[in-house]
């Protein structure tokens, strides 16, 4: 497992944090690198009002790096703006107003551009944990490019293993981009049915037809492909010695397991393609993007419309190692809904894990006979995990709701059949077939109310965090998954203005009992000391003495950290006429320190003495 690093000191506020990715730093958290720390503007009070491209982090290795970070913009809408206004059916809303949501801001959707344009207190800026590093001095230089007084320090701090790391954001003085140059998701999204000058906001059919999508997420660890809003049919995993073979016939999401009046196949109105011939001449559907976000650090793929509930809503969140996937029901009452991934005939020969069944079951298109999950294990604070683990990869779920419902039914959902036949089991599209498939089911018998707009109502939202891992992950592995979902790192932010200071060496003479000889070369042993404020990249020291030596005696000089030395040896001529019976050697120095300071010094030097024949 990778090893973590981060942290967000906080003006006087604590944010917990999200899950996602990255490399390697001192005093981290042990394995949470690929957990990403998101804060909002709130938790980041100096630096709010900032130009979003202005603000850039670094991490303290010695000397400061360059991480990537990322400002995502979010506002407050009235929901019905997702929509264009027009002829469209009664439960979309009208052209009336409907209910206020904190939306991800996006120009290029219905959603629009944040009316503040500055990181103001609802935004999110996000990194990733390996990229923290240690704590930088109070004292010393800042990185070139940066704001001195604009340093916040971030602590993040890991509730699981224990350890902290530290990561500092400044306001960028010069052309720094916030990427670093780093990409860790790559999110292609392209609807293939736009052509020429048509737009996702203009063009977009946001009502009674599809809208085919040739769209692709792809990471170091994985890969994924949607051909619509609701609809994913490709999964290929390549982290460590994973195959990379796709395993993926479909991601379902389906009300009732014995029907497909409502599936994601009528949700992205593609009513002709579901097994149920009778839905062909069905049009009641809609839908809408809230935000297409490809981003350094993290992608953001958020929409909206599933037939009669047009502001139910699902969104993903992907990161190099995992994808947080949500959905917030706001619908009308309903009976079962289920939400899960079906496995393709690539996937036989895996195993099937879940916290009720760690010994595992082959996933061969035979039925099993598991234990599943129940509420108590996936509700308000409660967290399940599924697996599937092979030479293919590994797909490590981690489940878990949010709801005010009384009494709620909530469970686990698994079928390993390829000729799937029970009333039960109705296969709503795909290759007709269920193979590994796992994911989350609300129960029933009847769901209440959770559209606002229709009275009172109760919030539910349900939280799948997927994890793309090696073949090697097991039971154990799921679990640490599981734990690090139900115990996010926490982050502060504290305004930390690094002060100025200077660079400096120190140079003593190792072999104080030395002679030169009129004439010939002395091997002095020196220790050069960092006694300055600031790391020293390089540099150059030299000896003089106009009476005494032949020429100057100089010595070049690599990085040294603060208090920091290395001894050298510097072979010295003295002069043939030299007189006397002791030699004073004037010492000088030249070094660049860290974020392009130049500084130089003469302290003082040192004495030799002069061996004579006899």
């Amino acid at each position: 497992m990778k090893t973590f690093a981060r942290t967000l000191a906080g003006l006087g506020l604590a944010a917990a944090i999200t899950i996602g990715l990255a490399g390697t730093a001192n005093a981290a958290p042990a394995d949470r690198s690929g957990d990403a720390v998101v804060l909002k503007g709130s938790d980041l009070g100096d630096l709010v009002g900032t130009e979003p491209g202005k603000i850039v982090g670094f991490a303290w290795n010695g000397r400061w790096e360059q991480i990537p970070v990322q400002v995502d913009e979010r506002h407050t809408i009235d929901v019905r703006q997702l929509y264009p206004e027009g002829d469209f059916p009664p439960y979309v809303g009208g052209n009336a107003p409907d209910f206020d949501l904190e939306v991800y801001a996006d120009p290029k959707t219905r959603s629009g551009a944040d009316e503040d344009a500055t990181f103001d207190a609802d935004d999110e800026l996000t990194f990733m944990g390996g990229d923290a590093g240690g704590t930088a001095p109070s004292v010393g230089s800042v990185p070139s490019g940066t704001d001195r007084s604009s340093a916040v320090k971030v602590d993040v701090d890991d509730p699981v293993g224990g350890g902290s790391a530290y990561v500092y954001l400044f306001k960028a003085a010069g052309d720094l981009d916030p990427s670093a140059g780093k990409d860790y998701v790559d999110y292609d999204f392209k609807l293939t049915n736009l052509t020429g000058s048509q737009t996702l906001k203009d063009d977009y059919g946001y009502f009674s037809q599809f809208n085919p999508e040739d769209s692709t997420v792809k990471t170091d660890d994985y890969e994924l492909h949607s051909i619509d809003r609701w609809m994913e049919d490709q999964m290929k995993i390549t982290m460590g010695n994973s195959t990379g073979v796709d395993i993926l016939d479909r991601e379902v999401a389906q009300a009732t397991k014995t029907g497909c009046g409502r599936s994601e196949y009528t949700f992205s109105g593609r009513w002709k393609q579901d097994s149920t011939p009778g839905n062909d001449s069905s049009t009641d559907n809609e839908g809408t993007y809230i935000a297409v976000i490809d981003g350094p650090v993290r992608a953001i793929r958020s929409y909206m419309g599933a037939n009669s509930g047009p502001y139910v809503q699902r969104e993903h969140i992907y990161y190099q190692d995992h994808e947080q996937n949500t959905i917030f029901l706001r619908v009308h009452p309903m009976l079962d809904l289920y939400a899960w991934t079906d496995y393709s005939p690539a996937a036989i020969g895996m195993t099937y894990r879940d916290l009720k069944n760690t010994g595992g079951v082959p996933v061969d298109g035979n039925p099993d006979s598991i234990v599943p999950a129940t509420t108590a294990d996936v509700a308000n604070g409660a967290y399940a995990w599924q697996q599937l683990s092979g030479p293919q990869g590994s797909v490590s779920t981690v489940v878990g709701s949010d709801t005010d419902i009384p009494n709620p039914n909530f469970g686990t959902y698994y079928l390993d059949d390829s000729t799937p036949t029970g009333a039960n089991e109705v296969q709503c599209g795909g290759d007709g077939q269920s193979i590994g498939a796992s994911g989350f089911g609300i129960l029933g018998p009847v769901t209440p109310n959770t559209d606002p707009r229709l009275g009172n109502h109760n919030d539910l939202t349900v939280k799948r965090t997927r994890y793309f891992g090696p073949p090697s992950d097991g039971a154990t592995q799921a679990e640490n998954y599981t734990e690090r979902v139900s115990k996010p790192l926490i982050a502060s932010a504290t305004a930390s203005p690094i002060k100025s200071g200077h660079a400096r060496i120190k140079v003593k003479l190792l072999n104080k009992r030395v002679k030169a000889r009129p004439g010939k070369q002395v091997r002095l042993k020196l220790r050069v000391i960092n006694n300055g404020a600031l790391v020293i990249q390089k540099g150059t020291f030299c000896l003089t003495s106009k009476r005494g030596l032949a020429k100057k005696a100089c010595k070049k000089i690599g990085a040294l950290k603060l208090g920091k030395g290395r001894t050298v040896t510097v072979k010295a001529k003295v002069k043939k006429r030299v007189k006397g019976k002791r030699l004073h050697l004037n010492l000088g120095y030249t070094v660049r320190a860290e974020s392009g300071t130049v500084a130089g010094g003469q302290p003082g030097g040192f004495n030799i003495g002069i061996r004579r024949k006899k």
